[in-house]
């Protein structure tokens, strides 16, 4: 996450970064090549919006709050930041209120934009320390059953189709599938809890002609003997004298199929493929890197954007003009594809010192030091100074009072 003050050059640091992963299709963080390329420099950690971007209330951390934001916003497609502000209205903290504990109220005198009353019961408990102030003591906690207004909350959506006060969330977009594959859970795990599931039935004989109450008490002492799972595989013996195997078959319902395709369906809702979730091998090297390239970009960038400009055109005005706020994902690259794709570049001497040390993850060495110059195959294959040139067109060399006929006398003896 970076901060920057775009006073001076307006968003040059975005158009730069555009631009870079456009043509050359490398992902540079900006704080590497920020300077080298004119772009607004990050703000330093201790700016005030530095400092509430990284701890934004006194018991959770930047990182622990973003991922908050995120899983109420896909799980219920609201994400709503409680911006506590002091008396001169400015933010202090910022807390995350989950969304099914927020319900709106109207406008009023006392409320002319209206806002939004936090249920009291969603507060399982709450340990005061002793001597503690408000800011110790948890401000969310005290906000419990009360309205908070509308200008102090921060409300990031992802659209609704039919109501513009609301949102909706992937999980809405499926929800069927969600509620298929939980029935199959269900299912299963009832088979597995209440169905019996004996190795081998020894049957009796065909002269018992057994009566109805004794078909119920059998069939109950069978189901209280040999049902549920710790009797999988134990056989059952009865007078008689043939012996059945039993063989397990799989339900018409196949549910290890089932499981898969909804588990992939609800897997592709929040556009994260199998790699990502640890349930799939990556198979070939380039396959595994390209799967996870393809998550941060079209899944865990645009959330970010998202919340970045939210930030950006709610919090950071407080704190200054013309402020950005702005969060990188990690870059993720196929080594083997970018070595090659570094190399095609040196060739044709494309590319700088600076842009390939920034490609590396080095800092840039500036103009003074050739930072600015194209890297070519020559500089990096150059010998070194103190070795002396060997020239293979050029004759060998003889030492003085020695001639040609002396050194083949000397070379014949050798």
């Amino acid at each position: 996450m970076f901060v920057y003050d775009d006073s001076f050059n307006g968003s040059k640091q975005k158009r730069m970064q555009q631009r870079i992963q456009e043509e050359s299709g490398y992902g540079l963080p900006k704080s590497l090549y920020a300077g080298e390329y004119g772009a607004s420099a990050p703000l330093p950690n201790d700016h005030s919006l530095c400092k509430i971007l990284k701890q934004p209330n006194p018991t959770q951390s930047g990182a622990s709050f973003r991922y908050e934001r995120v899983l109420q916003l896909q799980l219920t497609g609201t994400s709503i930041v409680w911006n506590v502000p002091n008396k001169f209205g400015k933010t202090v903290q910022r807390y995350v209120i989950p969304t099914a504990i927020a319900t709106p109220v109207p406008p009023s005198s006392e409320l002319p934009e209206g806002g939004y009353k936090i249920q009291a019961a969603s507060m399982r408990f709450y340990h005061e320390t002793p001597c503690s102030t408000f800011t110790e003591s948890g401000a969310f906690h005290q906000v419990a059953g009360k309205i908070i207004p509308l200008a102090q909350l921060q409300i990031t959506r992802w659209p609704h189709p039919l109501y513009k006060a609301d949102g909706q969330s992937p999980v809405s977009a499926g929800a069927r599938w969600i509620d298929s594959a939980n029935q199959i859970d269900a299912a299963r795990w009832a088979q597995m809890n209440n169905g019996a599931d004996p190795s081998i039935v020894v049957t009796c004989g065909k002269g018992m002609n057994p009566t109805k109450e004794e078909l119920e008490a059998a069939a109950a002492m069978f189901e209280q003997k040999y049902g549920g799972t710790e009797n999988t595989g134990k056989a059952i013996f009865t007078t008689g004298e043939q012996v059945v195997s039993l063989t397990a078959t799989p339900r018409e319902m196949a549910y290890n199929e089932s499981f898969v395709q909804f588990r992939d369906a609800i897997l592709a809702l929040h556009g994260v493929p199998g790699i990502a979730a640890g349930i799939s091998d990556g198979g070939s090297y380039a396959a595994f890197y390209a799967s996870l390239k393809q998550f941060i970009s079209l899944t865990v960038q645009p959330i970010l954007d998202l919340l970045a400009e939210d930030d950006t055109e709610r919090l950071a005005p407080q704190f200054g003009k013309s402020l950005t706020v702005e969060i990188e994902a990690t870059h993720i690259d196929d080594p083997d594809i970018l070595e090659k794709r570094l190399a095609t570049d040196i060739r044709a001497q494309i590319i700088k010192v600076d842009e390939l040390r920034a490609i590396r993850g080095l800092p840039p060495l500036g103009d003074r030091q050739g930072g600015g110059q194209l890297v070519s195959q020559e500089k990096l294959q150059e010998p070194s100074s103190n070795v002396p040139e060997n020239n293979d067109s050029s004759p060998p060399a003889l030492s003085e009072g020695k001639t040609i006929l002396d050194s083949t006398k000397s070379n014949s003896r050798n």
